[in-house]
């Protein structure tokens, strides 16, 4: 027994959300359509939400988003999370000065450690030594520190001269 009136025809529905799985690497996205599916299949949105933990309104809510707008409106909206305390201007006003400094350097304007002190003088934001890092990272200003980096490779040419075979 069918509670929804549906739009589309559900067999319709069934194909292209079989198809959608078998492409999909969206685990969300595919746990909806799969209990989308079960729905077209039969299964009613009550005796689902016993088995799935999903309310029966929820469940409910996906088929008739799927009839209404089609598959594409269960997929999850991004979360952005915490938002930052430096805004774009200022991130944007930082890797100028650092492009300019690094030119008329020719080495990296700021570290970790340099950059912290900066934007606490000059915006008078705390940002700790490591979130100055990946912003530096982030914004194409920073690899790999170059005394870790030489330290990798040489513990890479000591490891390739050894052999872990039994003779």
């Amino acid at each position: 027994m069918r509670l929804h009136k549906y739009k589309n025809d559900p067999e319709k529905l069934l194909s292209q959300g079989r198809q959608i799985i078998s492409e999909s690497r969206d685990h969300r996205f595919i746990y909806r359509v799969s209990m989308v599916l079960l729905m077209l299949a039969g299964l009613s949105p009550k005796e689902l939400s016993n088995y799935s933990g999903d309310s029966e309104r929820t469940l409910q809510t996906w088929i008739k988003r799927v009839d209404e707008k089609g598959w594409d409106s269960l997929v999850g909206v991004k979360q952005k999370g915490r938002p930052g305390k430096l805004t774009k201007e200022q991130i944007r006003e930082l890797g100028a000065l650092s492009r300019a400094r690094r030119e008329e350097t020719g080495a990296r304007a700021w570290d970790g450690p340099a950059l912290s002190v900066y934007i606490r003088e000059k915006y008078g934001i705390d940002y700790s030594v490591r979130a100055c890092q990946l912003l530096l990272r982030r914004m194409g200003l920073q690899s790999a520190d170059p005394e870790t980096e030489a330290g990798v490779e040489s513990q890479r040419g000591s490891q390739e001269g050894t052999s872990n075979r039994i003779e």
